[in-house]
């Protein structure tokens, strides 16, 4: 046959099968050649660690797939029920991009409550994972395998014996190991290799962390401080009492104090500043904001009709309104039954929660509506937000005034818009209007607004977690921001509006950071302090700021210190008087000529009290230290509460410190008492003298110290064994100490391309 004529009659079937040669060329030749890869990539070095101990992909895998069959056997939730080593060893582990905040606040709560030396940032850097989990997993069991420290099999038979019913309701040990062979195709011993494994990285993690010992010495002065307090009977004498009579300083003085002063904090009380004279400024925002009164919204608002009563009832009614009653009222032994309550019990809950719905959807539609107003320039942009600058930021973002006057205007509601001043983290949490707005993180944990603002740019002084809110940008939209007070409409007096006036002080809001500034000294004594914060006060036009020179705090200072003499002087009056007439007729005679110039309080009867503080226990080294390390990326928060239940930031908590070890200088150690009284005290960081009746410490007997020793021992060590466990699971930590790298093109070289993370699975 012709060939060519072949060819002609057969084209149709010839370019059939050269397109069926080419794509079997083109896709099969790929698939081949991906088989091929991975058939050698198995085996592939991805990366280092150690002394050139290798990661390859299978071992990576096998690590992931030991990881699986360890979840698989609920060891996550084995470990969230252990102590905080093995909480954070879990999280590192197995967490979940869907880890509940609930887990992350459970966490940092017994943190506080357990007083272990641990800061958020170190809880919130555990989430900070730049590899797999199984990358820490592969470093962490030969880290342990290299010490030494290996758990036997049959010890992991042993305790998988015990817990399995207890993680998988009442299923035996050779049921759920059945299943996990049937499952994963390996061996029992396979198996409990792994879980050894994993007991092993643990009890290292243990010994390491345990390795700092607790000194006698240590454990008796925390006894000390712990258990034995002092009462003292005693009238103070501060020297603010009788600055009236004080001259204005020179100039030149207050020149000359502040160049001395002025590299201090407020309060940083030392050998070189005993008074805690300070002035310099902490870290401050300027706040922008728009403010809405959820008292104002009433009148938008339409009461609940019956048919949504009637709706909320139906959906709510097995959840919210079920109550639990005995069969037999008379018999309290009786069993419990369930009832449901009836609508007509519930009328009011049920109205009271619709219009607090209303009233907060509402305020929260107008401030989105704010938003929207001021982020319309961001449309005309293709830049993402985050990638944008301060700059651009601050040049695309509208103006809270103009959106402010458009809504009202739209609305027909007042909306209050401002600016504060330049506020520290104190001021801003003493103003009674923002240190109570929040806005909700993951799992509706509420985050406060000072924290997130503390955290903006550059300045970085607040520490925002994984599950907090994202840290906003110079100029960014903050909000809407909710009232930590809530809204009660319960709280009213009739059916409709009236007696809702108690509720005004309820608020939501927006706002934005338009300039933060880091600590610095001030750069002279008469630069001003504006300290202004929202006013929503309708009445008050003037709205004045709170505005101030630093040498007003000079001048303060210096005729504070000027007074210590009078004050001196006067308390060694009080004493000769005191023993003469008696403390309470002193104590008359003393209000009646200088009580009205002493008083800061008008209203205030006495100035001059006996104070009568009992119970007073020392503050120990070990527990400032732990205030410092929780207060840490919390600017200006107080954590540390007292006996007479004050919460004291750091400075005031080494101030308190100061006081109670100086009440107890003054009872000899072989003494319980102070047989010298009345006495005069001098009390430079309160600028104060105290006149002291009397003062007796309750000391612990031998016996009682041997009996609470071994359990303070214990604690002590738990504390510090614990206050590691963050430093040793931390995942930079790891890959540092195990000296990790990744593999390049040459095996041995760093790839600028690291191990991603696995994605939460």
């Amino acid at each position: 046959m012709n060939l060519v004529k072949w060819f002609r009659k057969n084209n149709k079937k010839m370019m059939a099968v050269v397109v069926i040669i080419i794509m079997i060329g083109f896709v099969g030749g790929s698939y081949l050649s991906q088989l091929s890869r991975r058939a050698t990539g198995i085996h592939k070095t991805i990366a280092y660690f150690g002394d050139n101990k290798k990661i390859t992909n299978s071992s990576l895998s096998t690590a992931h797939r030991e990881l699986n069959i360890l979840r698989t056997l609920r060891v996550d939730v084995l470990l969230r029920n252990q102590s905080l080593s093995g909480i954070l060893l879990g999280e590192l582990l197995f967490a979940e991009q869907q880890t509940s905040p609930l887990l992350i606040n459970h966490i940092k709560q017994a943190i506080r409550t357990n007083h272990i030396r641990i800061s958020d940032k170190q809880i919130n850097d555990m989430y900070r994972k730049s590899v797999p989990s199984s990358i820490y997993w592969l470093l962490l069991k030969d880290e342990a395998g290299s010490a030494g420290i290996i758990a036997s099999n049959e010890q992991a038979s042993k305790l998988l014996g015990q817990l399995i019913p207890q993680l998988f309701n009442g299923q035996t040990y050779s049921q759920r190991i059945g299943d996990l062979i049937n499952q994963h195709g390996l061996t029992e011993q396979q198996l409990l290799t792994i879980f050894s494994e994993l007991l092993s990285t643990l009890e290292y993690a243990k010994i390491i962390c345990s390795n700092e010992n607790v000194t006698s010495s240590q454990i008796a002065r925390s006894i000390a401080a712990e258990m034995e307090s002092i009462d003292a009977e005693l009238v103070e004498f501060d020297s603010d009492y009788f600055t009236s009579s004080i001259e204005e300083p020179a100039l030149n003085a207050e020149e000359e104090h502040f160049e001395d002063y002025k590299q201090f904090f407020t309060g940083d009380v030392s050998e070189k500043n005993p008074h805690g004279f300070g002035y310099k400024l902490p870290d401050r925002v300027q706040l922008e904001y728009i403010i809405v009164k959820l008292d104002d919204i009433l009148p938008l608002i339409t009461p609940p009709a019956n048919q949504e009563k009637d709706d909320y009832y139906q959906r709510y009614k097995q959840e919210l309104f079920t109550e639990q009653l005995r069969t037999d009222p008379n018999d309290p032994n009786s069993p419990l039954t369930q009832r449901i309550k009836k609508r007509s019990e519930v009328e009011d809950i049920i109205s009271s929660r619709l219009l607090k719905n209303k009233i907060y959807s509402t305020a929260n539609q107008i401030l989105q509506e704010t938003i929207t107003i001021t982020e319309a320039g961001f449309e005309d942009t293709d830049i993402e937000p985050e990638n944008l600058t301060d700059e651009q930021f601050k040049d695309l973002s509208g103006d809270y005034k103009t959106a402010a006057e458009k809504i009202s205007k739209k609305h027909n509601i007042k909306l209050y818009q401002g600016q504060t001043g330049l506020l520290s983290p104190s001021v801003l949490q003493a103003d009674e209007h923002l240190t109570r707005l929040y806005l909700e993180g993951r799992g509706r944990n509420p985050v406060p607004l000072f924290q997130i603002v503390f955290a903006v740019g550059d300045l970085d002084a607040s520490e925002l977690g994984p599950f907090d809110v994202q840290k906003p940008k110079m100029y960014e939209n903050i909000g809407p921001l909710k009232d930590l007070w809530g809204w009660d409409p319960a709280r009213r007096e009739t059916p409709q509006w009236s007696g809702m006036q108690d509720t005004s002080g309820q608020i939501m809001a927006i706002a934005r950071v338009t300039k933060a500034i880091k600590a610095a000294e001030p750069k002279r004594i008469d630069q001003p302090i504006d300290i202004s914060a929202p006013n929503l006060d309708p009445n008050d036009e003037l709205n004045e700021k709170n505005v101030y020179p630093v040498r007003e705090k000079v001048t303060e200072d210096l005729k504070r210190l000027a007074a210590m003499d009078i004050a001196k002087s006067k308390a060694e009056e009080f004493i000769d008087l005191a023993s003469k007439e008696g403390w309470d007729n002193a104590l008359d005679k003393f209000n009646e000529l200088y009580g009205p110039l002493a008083k800061q309080d008008q209203n205030d009867p006495n100035v001059f009290k006996l104070q009568n503080l009992t119970g007073l226990q020392r503050i120990s080294s070990n527990t400032l230290e732990t205030l410092v390390m929780q207060s840490e990326g919390n600017p200006g928060q107080r954590s540390f509460l007292t006996e007479a239940r004050k919460w004291l930031s750091v400075n005031e908590a080494k101030i308190e410190r100061q006081f109670i070890d100086q009440l107890y200088s003054l009872v000899p150690p072989d003494s319980n008492n102070v047989d010298a009284v009345p006495l005069v005290m001098e009390f430079k960081p309160g600028m104060s003298f105290y006149c002291i009746k009397n003062i007796s410490v309750n000391r612990l007997t031998l016996q009682e110290y041997e009996e609470i020793k071994p359990m303070r021992l214990q604690r002590e060590d738990y504390i510090q064994s614990e206050s590691l466990a963050p430093i040793h699971f931390n995942p930079q930590n790891i890959l540092k100490r195990m000296k990790f790298r990744n593999a390049g093109t040459d095996e041995e070289q760093q790839n600028d391309t690291p191990i991603e993370p696995e994605a939460a699975s």
